[in-house]
């Protein structure tokens, strides 16, 4: 994203970085790679937005108070859910303008207590905290839509028991080029282990993504998830050789859980969470 965002510096110096800066003066963007950046209102001739139109999607001007605050706290680190919630990113495809709409009103009806975020014409983000809908009966109402409504939407989700929207929202962004079905709604732990494992242009690539989770794995906490990779994840093995009870045991995998958001007595969790420590440990 980073890199991205200096290419446009080089052209227009007086960019900024939506993590910079969220203010009323800028015109923003959203580039291809989820690169949010702006530029000052006053700089930008008419020729300039039209070229700028081509390859970056204007963000949409949120009226509803609701939405601005949402857009707000999506790049706000500070910002924290104390409670368990989805987030799901969507790229659309469609032709015709009025199917925009006609999505959004689909999308509404089937989920009246998320709240549905338009970022760009072609990038929406849904937040679901009271209640999750069935992730396949979604996926039965994308393939209605596409059908209906000629508009393909490529969704990333990750569920946390509590965290920090923005920072998910920052790894969807990154992710969102590897879901490839538009019908299906691909979960981001299984997006970022294929992520991981393909070739980059430096290593950095890999280890920017994922700092944050390795950052909060103390010594003691490694020390853990070793003992039970080498178990095999049996909680009951990987107790005994720690000499710990199986419900304290439990109980830190529990903290885990909440610190970032992977139960690694999941064999998926598990397996993405052993890469990530291994890519560090290998800087």
């Amino acid at each position: 994203m980073l890199i991205t965002f200096e290419r446009i510096k080089s052209i227009f110096p007086t960019v900024v970085h939506r993590s910079e800066d969220a203010s009323d003066t800028c015109v923003w963007y959203q580039a291809h790679d989820g690169t949010v950046f702006g530029l000052p209102k006053t700089e930008l001739t008419e020729r300039e937005r039209r070229l700028l139109e081509w390859w970056a999607t204007p963000f949409v001007v949120a009226a509803d108070p609701n939405q601005a605050a949402w857009r707000e706290r999506l790049f706000d680190e500070t910002y924290r859910l104390d409670g368990p919630f989805r987030l799901s990113s969507l790229v659309l495809h469609y032709q015709e303008p009025e199917a925009l709409d006609a999505f959004l009103d689909v999308l509404r009806d089937f989920m009246p207590t998320a709240d549905i975020i338009v970022m760009t014409e072609r990038h929406i983000e849904m937040i679901e905290t009271d209640e999750l809908v069935d992730l396949a009966e979604l996926e039965d109402v994308l393939r209605a839509i596409a059908g209906d409504c000629y508009v393909e939407a490529h969704v990333v989700y990750s569920e946390r028991p509590l965290g920090t929207p923005a920072t998910i929202y920052a790894g969807h962004q990154v992710l969102l080029p590897l879901a490839k079905r538009s019908t299906k709604a691909y979960p981001a732990s299984q997006l970022l282990y294929h992520y991981l494992l393909q070739h980059h242009e430096s290593f950095a690539d890999r280890t920017r993504l994922t700092a944050k989770t390795y950052a909060s794995l103390d010594p003691t906490t490694l020390e853990l998830l070793e003992a039970l990779f080498a178990h095999t994840l049996n909680v009951s093995h990987t107790a005994k050789a720690l000499f710990m009870h199986r419900n304290t045991l439990n109980y830190r995998l529990d903290r885990l859980y909440e610190t970032t958001g992977y139960d690694v007595r999941n064999f998926h969790d598990a397996s993405l969470l052993q890469l990530i420590v291994t890519l560090h440990k290998s800087e």
